[in-house]
């Protein structure tokens, strides 16, 4: 439940309505198996159980061509305009002029067929009942057929007509990829691609894809799951685009963007093929197959499902939309000449839905509203109203009724979210936001902003996080003149009253400075053992004390269990930054740090932020940061999903897709989040804060900046596809 409408600004729009239509639906036959364009000729070809029906592109009629048993996989030479179908022991070349065939003794079981229009050559992996399996090349010219490659296991095949590479893939447990040279019939076996497979081997490569244009190839493995880049120059291999496992892959040569389906995901990575840097676009469950249109730069994915559906990708924006088809679509042609889209579904005539690629302007609407706020003056306020439309709207915010500009402590006035510094009662009224398009405009309903003066502004008071870890580590900043008494606790066994069974045994708490090296402050084994005072800097300085079960309560902290092995700590502290460590003791399981601050009628103080790093691997495993938030007025929090923007720091494997939510103290979901698309505001406002930029503003790092009203909140940090790695959660609070 969004209740509070507009919290965020989704970095992936999903847009209403349709932006493309359905204009024709043809049925093929029974058993469909693959699906291929010849944009030279504007006809499609269907393989089916009956044979391969042939589309005229131009008027939708049919006729179907008998061709050997099992048809499956197909490829086109465009330029000799012919068509090469893969049947139970042998191939299937029609004259695309004539539709005669003629059946190419090959071996058993052919997998996957691939064409060199440059050289007329095709090649095909034959898999020989998985048994010493062979690539055999397909003279185009007299129909010769010659082995140049045997003995290994065969998957997927493509070529590089620029190159005369041809590249196999080893569908074995093992994973390997083979290089062929089309001219000489030399190989280059690629070995192992770089894994780490969890309890055993990794599985086969599934999806193959060649760059024409940088000399790239994109193979998209299984599990453990990514896609390896070769370099078609060198054979150098890397690896890009972690996610669940990859059924199918493509790529756009004009943008050099590659784009994969993740398998039992809602969603597709895309890879942006300069820096290998990934991010998600959501679809919809069960993405079975995908075509991109290079001229348009649109992207097509087929759902499969009973009443499917097909998600269209504006590659520029990220912005998607459906259209909705046949029943199980599995894969997708598409014509880049004329615009129009063929999706093969699985039904029993292997009906062929054709769509017309040309968008269809969709008014803007909002999702939701700003939400009205009440804040201390001096302070800074964040509205947000994204709206959806077909193109991407543009936005104009107002006040009173008056269109507002940027500058004076505004910023976003063009934008989804408005950024206000330093309110004061000259900026108090009615905000509202209008999303115009070339279809038509939308304005939101209006937020109400209120500026007092009071002597209970609204401040955080509580931090926590909580991880799976051998060691949390969760910073803290806290800001005020006088030193103020915290509540530190480090949290396992008291745990399983909340149904957490896999906690922390032992969980010791230990109190860091900001110097560097850090020094100690005090320690705690046990909350109702005295906590340790080392000699060092801070001797005398600040005297920690047990925190008992009466100081929990003052705080408004749950009970822990009395002789648990929970940690805990009353100690004053001067304004400054610190960090809580919490370390199982010989294990590892869930564990939550806690921060409390203890005097809570001094408005002065605050604890600024919190930032917790842990390894994220799913499951029980992910990261989660509460606070509260005290006081009678509202307080702009920013919130942000550290993964891809810890690489340049040389954190160990960063999560590639950090998927952030937040939820009231009901357990009401507020917001998501999973790609901050490089917001003005956001960045803004981490400058404000101190924290550290995040360069990339298409990576997969989530934010939110929000108001919130006084009250208990939790952020949550886990992986969009289930992945795994390290991610970093930061609270701030906003002056």
């Amino acid at each position: 439940m969004l209740r509070y409408g507009c919290l965020i600004s989704a970095a992936i729009a999903v847009l209403p309505g349709r932006a493309q239509t359905v204009i024709a639906s043809v049925a093929t036959g029974p058993n469909p198996f693959a699906i291929a364009v010849n944009t030279a000729t504007n006809i499609i070809y269907v393989s089916h159980g009956n044979g391969v029906t042939v589309i005229d592109g131009a008027t939708n009629a049919t006729a179907t061509v008998a061709v050997g048993s099992g048809p499956g996989p197909l490829a086109v030479d465009m330029v000799t305009d012919k068509v090469y179908v893969a049947c139970g022991n042998s191939v299937t070349v029609i004259d695309g002029a004539t539709n005669a065939t003629t059946s190419v003794a090959t071996g058993t079981n052919p997998v996957s067929i691939a064409v060199n229009p440059t050289t007329n050559k095709a090649y095909v992996a034959d898999a020989n009942n998985g048994i010493n399996g062979s690539v055999r090349e397909i003279d185009g010219a007299t129909d010769a057929v010659a082995t140049i490659a045997d003995g290994f296991d065969v998957g997927p095949i493509a070529v590089n007509p620029g190159t005369n590479m041809i590249y196999v893939c080893g569908n074995i447990l093992g994973g390997e990829a083979t290089v062929i040279d089309g001219a000489t019939y030399a190989a280059l076996p690629l070995g192992s691609v770089p894994m780490t497979p969890i309890g055993g081997f990794p599985d086969s490569p599934d999806a193959i894809v060649v760059d024409t244009a940088t000399n790239r190839i994109y193979i998209g493995n299984q599990d453990p799951s990514d896609v390896t880049l070769i370099d078609g120059a060198t054979n150098a291999l890397s690896t890009a685009g972690v996610s669940e496992g990859v059924s199918a892959i493509a790529v756009n040569i004009v943008t050099n963007t590659v784009y994969a389906i993740i398998q039992g995901s809602t969603g597709i990575m895309v890879i942006d093929g300069a820096t290998n840097a990934a991010s998600f676009i959501a679809t919809a469950a069960n993405s079975a197959g995908i075509a991109v249109n290079p001229a348009t730069n649109r992207i097509y994915v087929a759902n499969l499902a009973a009443m499917g559906t097909v998600t269209v990708i504006d590659g520029s924006t990220k912005a998607t939309t459906t259209v909705s088809v046949g029943a199980n679509p599995f894969a997708v042609a598409v014509n880049p000449v004329t615009d129009r889209i063929y999706v093969l579904g699985e039904d029993a005539s292997g009906t062929v839905t054709v769509i017309d690629g040309t968008p269809v302007s969709v008014a803007p609407s909002f999702a939701g509203c700003p939400m009205s706020q009440t804040v201390e003056a001096g302070t800074s306020v964040v509205f947000n109203a994204p709206a959806g439309g077909m193109p991407s709207p543009a936005y104009r915010w107002s006040f009173d009724g008056s269109p507002l500009s940027d500058g004076g402590g505004i910023s976003g006035s063009t934008g989804p979210i408005l950024y206000l510094r330093g309110a004061s009662s000259a900026v108090a009224g009615a905000y509202t936001c209008t999303a115009t398009n070339s279809a038509g405009s939308a304005t939101s309903a209006a937020a109400i902003l209120s500026v007092v003066g009071t002597p209970a502004p609204g401040r955080l008071i509580n931090l926590s996080s909580r991880a799976y870890a051998g060691t949390l580590i969760a910073g803290f900043v806290l800001t005020g003149e006088a030193p103020s008494p915290l509540i530190l606790r480090g949290v396992g066994p008291s745990l399983a009253g909340f149904g957490v069974l896999d906690f922390a045994a032992t969980p010791d708490l230990w109190l860091y400075d900001s110097a560097s090296p850090a020094n100690l402050i005090t320690g705690d084994s046990g909350w109702q053992a005295p906590p340790s005072a080392p000699e060092g800097f801070w001797a005398g300085k600040a005297a920690p004390v047990d925190a008992t079960a009466a100081d929990f309560e003052q705080v408004g902290a749950f009970a822990l269990s009395p002789g648990s092995a929970d940690s805990a700590v009353k100690i004053a502290l001067p304004a400054g930054a610190y960090t809580s460590q919490v370390v199982g003791t010989g294990d590892s399981g869930v564990a939550l740090a806690e921060v409390y601050l203890a005097d809570a009628g001094n408005p002065g103080t605050q604890l600024a932020n919190i930032s917790s790093r842990a390894y994220i691997t799913g499951g029980a495993s992910i990261l989660i940061a509460g606070f509260v938030i005290s006081g009678s007025t509202s307080e702009t929090v920013l919130i942000r999903a550290s993964g891809p923007a810890l690489a340049p720091f040389g954190v160990f494997a960063p999560l590639p897709d950090p998927k952030l939510l937040l939820f009231d103290a009901s357990q009401d979901l507020l917001a998501s989040d999973a790609g901050w698309a490089g917001s003005p505001q956001i960045a803004g406002a981490a400058a404000t804060v101190g924290a550290f930029g995040w360069n990339d503003p298409s990576s997969a790092d989530s934010a939110f900046l929000v108001t919130l009203p006084p009250g208990s909140y939790t952020a949550q940090l886990t992986s969009l596809t289930g992945n795994q790695g390290t991610a970093l959660l930061e609270v701030y609070a906003v002056p």
